[in-house]
């Protein structure tokens, strides 16, 4: 199985990986305790107790929480605990050469010390991220060996002699734990087959990163940062006889209220299961991919009148929906945003931000923005926001005007805006020379050209009208749905 698939972890069932949190969990309460009782090291350093008492008490801590939550399937969220460890003991083993009558006396020593730490960090960060190192043996070794010296040649025989109190051998207890744990959580990690790609450092909440892309497509993200400075302006035509004739059928078959909204609706998600990097989107100058979680937005009127108040919905499909799992979703989607006040989650949150005056709402807009740009915004918050998902559907049709080119947001991640007007009748000279009335149906695509390249946008797109003139071969689930570059 592809190496994407295959991940070390650890299992919350092994009895070691609760011994692993615990000894973690036992550094942090030993390096505190010295530090309250009027323990020396980090005081006789001044500012630099955040980096000897706070720094190596939070890695600890960060570390047993990751371990026991996350350890199965996303061990990678330990590496940054393991990072803030390794800064810990860099800056003690700087401390301790500071300092008078400490084993640290040359600067090798230092040196030699602060690249192992690097060492064991990268060995690490590189095992548990989706496998870079296939072997769990470098960070056996990389945790076992210092270990086993601290103990055989600068611990044990001064314990022995009595050399030192036990309060005044916390700071190097709480370091022996550390070490211990992550040598246990080394020898317990057991490689995991998944059928599915699992995360890896990098990926997002909402999405998982590219990386196999041209460096092109790197660059451009920068030369064109904004996604309404990169945006593809697309018009088509479609006659509408096949869809009328499908839509009547459907709405024989127990479908009242079946229309080009969910023709229009099925034929992306299929184009999506045809052609997965108009799935795609970009978030703090990266390009990711949602693969099979596609996620519809659009504004909904309470009652068709100027003054009813307006609300988003959005609905997720799978690429192997048809229009009827499309018509079932909507329409439950809908009937509940129509049947409540205007209190759903999302009017809530907007409700919240427009509450605050002037200066903290923009405050607190440029703070989501900025956690949205690293990925950290909260799942919950994405699911609530109508500015991250797949593509934004607007039907201008019920309104009675043609569609207009919807701007993309500069807020959030959607790739696509996607907008259908009215159907209007065009008198037209028939193959025998007499004059016919044919209705047609315009639409609109304004889409981010950064996600792929216009080759691959006009295949999708001619896809999408094929489906919309022939809406019947929806019916059928596709044999199989392609997945997206690595």
């Amino acid at each position: 199985m592809d190496n994407k698939y295959t991940t070390f972890g650890i299992s919350r069932r092994d009895p070691l990986c609760w011994a692993a949190a615990a000894l973690m969990v036992l550094a942090a309460a030993a390096r505190i305790v010295y530090y309250a009782m009027g323990g020396a090291e980090g005081r006789s350093i001044g500012w630099w107790v955040f980096l000897l008492v706070v720094l190596p008490a939070l890695a600890a801590l960060s570390f047993a929480a990751e371990l026991l939550g996350h350890g199965h399937d996303r061990l990678y969220k330990t590496s940054f605990p393991v990072l803030m460890g390794a800064v810990f003991f860099t800056a003690r083993i700087i401390a301790l050469y500071r300092e008078e009558g400490t084993p640290v006396t040359a600067v090798w020593q230092v040196i030699l010390c602060i690249a192992l730490y690097a060492a064991a960090f990268v060995i690490w960060d590189l095992t548990v991220n989706a496998m870079r190192i296939r072997t769990k043996v470098p960070a056996i070794l990389v945790f076992a060996l210092p270990l086993a010296y601290h103990l055989a040649v600068e611990d044990i025989p001064l314990w022995v002699r009595g050399e030192r109190s036990f309060f005044e051998s916390l700071p190097k207890i709480s370091v022996l734990l550390m070490m211990a744990a992550l040598l246990i959580c080394s020898c317990i990690m057991v490689k995991y087959m998944w059928e599915t790609y699992r995360p890896r450092r990098g990926d997002r909440p909402d999405g998982r990163l590219v990386r196999s892309l041209d460096p092109l497509n790197g660059v451009a993200i920068y030369i064109m940062p904004n996604r309404n400075g990169a945006a593809t302006y697309f018009h088509d035509t479609i006659e509408c006889s096949k869809a009328e004739d499908y839509i009547r059928r459907k709405r024989e078959e127990g479908m009242p209220g079946f229309g080009m909204l969910h023709i229009i609706a099925a034929a992306y998600v299929r184009v999506i299961a045809k052609h997965p990097a108009c799935n795609r989107f970009i978030s703090g100058q990266k390009i990711f991919t949602r693969d099979t979680e596609i996620e519809l937005a659009m504004a909904v009127k309470k009652e068709m009148t100027a003054e009813a108040p307006e609300t988003i919905i959005k609905v997720y499909f799978e690429p192997t929906d048809t229009p009827a799992d499309v018509y079932r979703r909507y329409t439950e989607q809908i009937a509940e945003a129509k049947a409540t006040p205007l209190d759903s989650s999302f009017d809530k949150l907007a409700g919240l931000i427009n509450a605050v005056p002037g200066v903290i709402k923009k405050f607190l807009v440029w703070f989501l923005k900025l956690l949205d740009y690293f990925g950290l915004l909260p799942r919950w918050i994405m699911r609530l926001s109508p500015f991250h998902g797949s593509v934004f559907v607007t039907a201008l049709g019920s309104l009675g005007i043609p569609p207009v080119f919807h701007h993309l947001y500069d807020f959030g991640n959607i790739p696509a805006f996607i907008a259908f007007g009215s159907r209007r009748t065009v008198t037209e000279t028939g193959d025998d020379g007499q004059p016919v009335r044919r209705k047609y149906m315009d639409f609109t695509i304004v889409s981010d050209e950064r996600i792929c390249d216009g080759f691959y946008y006009a295949s999708a797109f001619k896809s999408f009208r094929r489906y919309l003139n022939n809406p019947e071969k929806l019916d059928t689930p596709p044999e199989k749905v392609e997945k997206d570059v690595f």
